[in-house]
Order: structure tokens, then C-alpha cells, then sequence
């Protein structure tokens, strides 16, 4: 059967539209077809490029790793009019429909009769997206009912709208309120709480959203009847000699379980050009293969996504030291690309590093759900150039980062999860098969059928290798197929999880973290994270006079007019209050940030930023007054490492230590958590508080 390209449909955006009417062509190339939707009836051809990048588009380009579900910048169209040429931007991979005649529904269309998963996975999507939107300040996207699209699971936006004031959690909290009387009854009760959390602002950051909806989706998903099935091959190809590819069940193999760590389909490809990529991926197999036995039956989404990362940095690990070993430099070093797919409980998490790709197939589409690491791609995330721009450039496939070549400190593989609640199919593959579209062009005729029951599993497998070969055929080819089935038992009860004392879980957090081994505190494991409660009155005394202590410190630190008003009524604290003989343990989560704190400009404890971690080759050292951010926990047998982030720093005018680099904004280095010692203060508990930080300058502003 002859597979051909989908008719490419574009959204417009911008000024230049409005004199254009049904049928119209634009630009001898693009035709009118309803309201904003154009069709691209020359999709071979480059669009037009900008020469800069204007700031209306640069928040697409920024969120480049989210085009699952946002729309990304095509090209552009100048057009003649009375007051000059006008601009009309082309978005692709919007939520438009096969016939090219309609958007897809909106989410308050189909809201009312969707299942309570549904509508749960629903508005996970739109928590997940909620901060990096904001970031952008487009979070006004997600609160305009009209730009929120479903197709099928996926939340998909019309388009990026840019916010007219700061928002808060508290704006899409009114938002959700508003669909709490058509919820479905299971969750309607859980919605009503949820909703009213985040307006009276206790759900505070969209973490602890996330966390109150996964723990939703949990309940609801144990009505589910999972089945996942997968299979695997792999190709030498008509044109290559030896394979360096390799997958995971071996090939050929066909397994069906439920969803455990043995439902795992992992496809490595050893990369071109370097000496045994062959032997990196079959290494990297059987590295991940081995770690993926440590997996938790019932780990949650965290645990989930932290180990998969440390199991992605171990395979690299694995190939460094053989390199090393071997003695490999330069092209010599062998590396391989990675994507591995888990089916755990009712999610599928997909782990990526490299080129190699996972697509996910519905009824209605089939989604890129990973994103290249390649120089085209990290241009287009940088806001440098649109990617039709990016590819044209010679080294635009290049790889930034695969497993093998460097070691784990400058590796960031990327975890994504997928809450399933109807049969999904999920294809991951080397570029012997996605090269030149073949799977956008194939899946229609060649998977889709699976989810019909109209053709098994085996020979869609074979089919695929069939096409790489006589389409391609320029590499080794491996491709594996997740086929996750879902049915629901029985009737399901309304579900409704007890508020969330926040106050109260931070004044918990902050003591387990600064007093942990304290006669005063209970410290056993958390069976959930709304069963914190006080122990006894004087928690309550205790606790306020320490958010007293840490506010004082706060503003002594953070404002420059207090500063000058006090500098001479009272002494700075050097660190957080301290109880006599309690070590203070601090929790430092990803994404949380530190002020390193101190009575003048040279540390009492100096801190200083490894550039990683296996030796004691120092980066610099990190000024008072410096604000780090950590990027990422390594848990190693006796020892935990952090990946900081300079994110500001004040001025060094003098210092009597001799010469000392100073890091800068932007630096990265490593250091031990147990070696922070009492220098710094956390400020995580209140970032939440924290609406605007400028981190442009040495001076920090903060707006409480």
C-alpha cells in the first residue's frame, strides 16, 4: 500500500490575516482555509525565515520540549499592507483536525462526559505545564477555555498567550472550580478540595499539585485491568556489515505481563563513526537491564523518575570506565544513544538520551514524544532559531550528548511519564526507521490497525523493519512496540484525599530536615503526605518563633534598604538557628535553591564547587551572599552529590584569603551534601513566596 505525507494544516497568528478570506492563497503557497487554519500545499519547501527572533514568538521556541502538547513556529509569511509589510507566523502540529476544516474540541466540549481518569489526566497535563509556561509568562494559555483543546488523552493549546499580570495557582484554581459541578461524581468531591487548596492558597507551588493529583490518578488507576505486550527486532540493513544497534527483550522476542519492571522495551543505537558503537549498546543493554531488577513494585512517580535517571547514568558510567580503561580519546571513545519504555502501575515512562525516538500512537495521531539531542534541537530550546532554520545547518544532526562519551556529571537523560487510561501503542525506534518521516508516513496503514484488532503485534514489528530497509535503508534498523491495554472492573467509588495542612507540613519539613535525631519529634516514615499533624502545643510556639528567625535572616539577606537600616543596630546571623548537639540535615530537592550566608565577605566554612565528581579538582568558590540552585541529586553507596547552579552572586571587593576565583551566575559545579556544613540557609521552604527573583545583576530584588 502506498503511504503517503498527512496534509500539512498550519495555525496562523499576528497581524496580515484579516483581508483573507476561504480559499484564498497566501504567498502563491498557502491556502485559506477556515478562519486561522491554512493548508501548506508546498510542505517540501522551506518557509520563510525571520532574521531575528521577535519576543511574541521566543516563548514557543523556549518551550520546544513541550510540543506535545504546545505548537511549535513553522515559518513566516510577510504580507503587503496599507501600512506596510505585516507579519503572519505559521504554527504546525497544532490541534487541528485530520479534515482541516475545525480545531479539535475544547476541553470544556467533551469535560462533562469524559471518565473520571480522563478528566484526571487532564488536568495532570495542565499541572505539568503550569510552571514552565509561567516561566515564559505565557500561563495564560492554560486558563482560556477556548485554547484548551483534547484529542482523545492529550491536552493540546491552541496557541501561547501572553499574561497581562502575574498569575498564580490560585487563577487556574478558580478555573477548575468552575468544572466541579460537571465532574465526573468519583472525582467531583476531590476536585471541589483540590480546587479550593489552590485558591485559598494552600497548594502553593505546582509540585505539590502534581503530587495531589498523582496520588488521585493511584486510586483510580488499581480500577484498572492492565495488560502490556512487546516486541522487538533488530536489522543489520541491506547496505551495512555489522549491527550497532541493540534492544531489549532480545530480538524477536514477544512478551504480555502486567506492568512490572519486567515490562520494560529499551532500543540503543552505537553511534556512527566511532570505533565499537556496537559494543556500547549491547554494554548499555545489559547494564539497564540488570539495574532495572532494583526497580519498586509500587515506587511512586519521584522514586520512579530518580531511579531511571541513575540507571541511564550507571549504563553511561559503564562505558566511560571501558573507554577509559581501553584508553579511547576523542572519536575513539564508543557511545551509544538510548530510549527505554516502562510500563509501571498506570503510567509509562519513557527514558531518552540521544536520537534514537519514542512515538506514541492514538486513534486520532501519532506523537514525537521525545525530542533530539542534537544541535538543531538545543538551538530551537535556546531561542536561537526556528528549526527549519536549524536544520540546514551542516552539523544540525550532531549529537550533544549519548551515553559513553562523557561522564555522568554532564549527562541529563530525560524522563517523561504517560498516565494511560485507554489502549495506547507506543513505538520506539533507531534512525534507521524514523529517518525521512517513514514513521509519520506509515502509522496510519501500518500500526493504527493494531488497536482495531485488525493485525497482531508480530507482524507489524516485521512490517516496520520491512520499510526501514527498502525506504531507507541506510543503517541498522531496531524498533520495539508497547501495546498497552487498559480495562476498568467493576464500579468506582467517589475518591476524596483530606486537605492539606500546609502550614503545618512545612513547620513538619523543616524540623525532620534541621533536627532530625531531636527527642522532640516523631520521626517515622510518612505512610502519606497529608498525615502530617502537630505532636504536642509547644510545636506550635517552636514553630513560629522559627519562621520569625528564618523571615529576619531572609530580609536582612535579600533586601539592600534593610541592609543600611540595620547594619548598625545588630550583628547578621551566620546560619539557621541550631539546637546544641543536633547535626542539621538538610533536604535539598532538585529545584530547591540555597543562600549561602556569613558575617562578611569571605566565608566562616568555605564552600567550594567541584567540576565533578570523582576527583577534588576544584571549579571555585562560591561568594556570601551567593543564591545556588540545585539541578540534580546523585545518591552514591555512604554519599550524596549535588549539581548546583549559580544563579547570583554579590560583588567580592576584597578578600584576604590571597587569590580566589569566584564563581559567577551561570557556573555549574559539584559538591557533597555532607561537606555544605553550616554555611548556607535554605530558602526552598519559601520560594513559593519568592513571585519575581531577578537573577540578571549582583543585586537581588525580591518581592514577598
Amino acid at each position: 500500500m502506498q503511504n503517503t505525507m498527512p496534509r500539512h494544516y498550519l495555525w496562523a497568528i499576528g497581524e496580515g490575516l484579516q483581508t483573507y478570506r476561504p480559499g484564498d492563497i497566501i504567498a502563491d503557497r498557502y491556502q485559506v482555509q477556515y478562519g486561522k487554519i491554512l493548508l501548506d500545499t508546498k510542505p517540501g519547501k522551506t518557509p520563510e525565515m525571520p532574521e531575528e527572533i521577535p519576543g511574541v514568538i521566543e516563548p514557543y521556541l523556549k518551550l520546544f520540549p513541550y510540543r506535545l502538547h504546545i505548537p511549535q513556529v513553522f515559518g513566516q509569511v510577510s504580507v503587503p499592507g496599507k501600512k506596510g509589510t505585516k507579519t503572519i507566523w505559521l504554527l504546525e502540529g497544532g490541534p487541528i483536525n485530520g479534515e482541516g476544516v475545525s480545531l479539535v474540541p475544547e476541553i470544556t466540549t467533551l469535560w462533562k462526559d469524559a471518565t473520571a481518569m480522563r478528566q484526571l489526566n487532564w488536568l495532570w497535563q495542565m499541572a505539568q505545564l503550569w510552571q514552565p509556561l509561567n516561566v515564559e509568562k505565557v500561563g495564560l494559555s492554560l486558563l482560556n477555555p477556548e485554547n484548551l483543546r483534547v484529542e482523545g488523552q492529550l491536552v493540546r493549546l491552541v496557541e501561547l498567550q501572553p499574561d497581562k499580570k502575574n498569575l498564580t495557582l490560585q487563577d487556574l484554581g478558580r478555573l477548575w472550580q468552575k468544572w466541579v459541578s460537571s465532574a465526573n461524581p468519583v472525582i467531583r468531591k476531590f476536585l471541589k478540595q483540590l480546587s479550593y487548596q489552590m485558591i485559598v492558597g494552600e497548594v502553593k507551588n505546582s509540585d505539590l499539585l502534581i503530587t495531589q493529583l498523582d496520588k488521585a490518578l493511584e486510586v483510580l488507576g488499581r480500577s484498572q485491568v492492565r495488560s502490556v505486550h512487546i516486541t522487538t527486532a533488530t536489522d543489520t540493513g541491506p547496505l551495512r556489515f555489522h549491527n550497532e544497534d541493540a534492544c531489549y527483550p532480545p530480538s524477536k522476542t514477544v512478551i504480555s505481563c502486567p506492568p512490572s519492571s519486567k515490562t520494560v522495551a529499551i532500543v540503543c543505537d552505537g553511534i556512527g563513526g566511532q570505533d565499537s558503537g556496537e559494543e556500547a549498546s549491547q554494554l548499555a543493554i545489559k547494564v539497564l537491564s540488570q539495574q532495572l531488577q532494583n526497580i519498586p513494585e509500587n515506587g511512586d512517580p519521584l522514586t520512579m523518575t530518580t531511579k531511571l535517571e541513575e540507571f541511564a547514568c550507571v549504563a553511561n558510567d559503564a562505558i566511560c570506565d571501558h573507554n577509559d580503561n581501553d584508553e579511547r580519546r576523542g572519536r575513539k571513545r564508543m557511545g551509544t544513544t538510548l530510549v527505554m519504555a516502562l510500563a509501571h502501575l498506570h503510567q509509562l515512562y519513557i527514558t531518552h538520551i540521544g536520537d534514537s525516538r519514542a512515538y506514541w500512537i492514538t486513534p486520532s495521531r501519532c506523537y514525537q514524544v521525545t525530542v533530539d539531542d542534537d544541535i538543531a534541537s538545543r538551538q530551537v530550546r535556546l531561542g536561537y532559531s526556528l528549526y527549519y532554520d536549524a536544520i540546514k545547518q551542516a552539523t544540525s544532526g550532531a549529537l550533544v550528548q549519548a551515553l559513553g562519551i562523557n561522564n555522568s556529571i554532564n549527562l541529563h537523560p530525560t524522563v517523561q511519564r504517560f498516565p494511560i487510561d485507554e489502549d495506547s501503542i507506543f513505538l520506539i525506534c533507531s534512525d534507521g526507521l524514523s529517518d525521512n518521516d517513514r514513521v509519520e508516513k506509515s502509522w496510519q496503514t501500518e500500526i493504527l490497525p493494531l488497536l482495531d484488532g485488525k493485525i497482531d503485534l508480530v507482524t507489524v514489528r516485521d512490517r516496520l523493519i520491512e520499510i526501514a530497509n527498502t525506504k531507507n535503508g541506510h543503517d541498522n534498523v531496531t524498533v520495539a512496540l508497547v501495546y498497552y491495554q487498559v480495562k476498568y472492573k467493576g464500579q468506582m467509588t467517589e475518591i476524596s484525599l483530606p486537605p492539606i495542612d500546609v502550614k503545618t507540613s512545612n513547620l513538619q519539613k523543616l524540623f525532620v530536615n534541621f533536627f532530625s535525631n531531636s527527642q522532640f519529634i516523631e520521626n517515622k516514615p510518612k505512610t502519606s503526605m497529608y498525615d502530617l499533624e502537630y505532636r504536642s502545643w509547644w510545636f506550635y510556639v517552636l514553630g513560629i518563633l522559627i519562621l520569625l528567625g528564618l523571615g529576619g535572616i531572609l530580609v536582612y539577606f535579600l533586601s539592600p534598604i534593610v541592609n543600611k537600616l540595620v547594619d548598625k543596630l545588630i550583628e547578621p546571623p551566620s546560619s539557621l538557628p541550631r539546637t546544641p548537639g543536633f547535626s542539621p540535615i538538610l533536604s535539598l530537592d532538585v529545584g530547591s535553591f540555597i543562600l549561602i550566608s556569613g558575617s562578611n565577605d569571605t566565608l566562616n566554612q568555605s564552600i567550594e564547587l567541584l567540576t565533578n565528581t570523582r576527583d577534588n579538582t576544584v571549579k571555585g568558590r562560591v561568594a556570601n551572599g551567593t543564591i545556588l540552585k540545585v539541578l540534580r541529586k546523585l545518591s552514591r553507596p555512604e554519599e550524596i552529590w549535588l549539581e548546583l547552579e549559580v544563579c547570583s552572586t554579590k560583588k567580592i571587593l576584597t578578600t584576604d584569603q590571597g587569590f580566589i576565583h569566584y564563581l559567577q551566575p551561570k557556573d555549574i559545579g559539584w559538591i557533597q551534601q555532607v561537606k555544605i556544613g553550616n554555611s548556607l540557609d535554605i530558602i526552598n521552604s519559601f520560594e513559593e513566596s519568592l513571585k519575581q527573583v531577578d537573577w540578571s545583576g549582583l543585586t537581588q530584588r525580591y518581592w514577598l
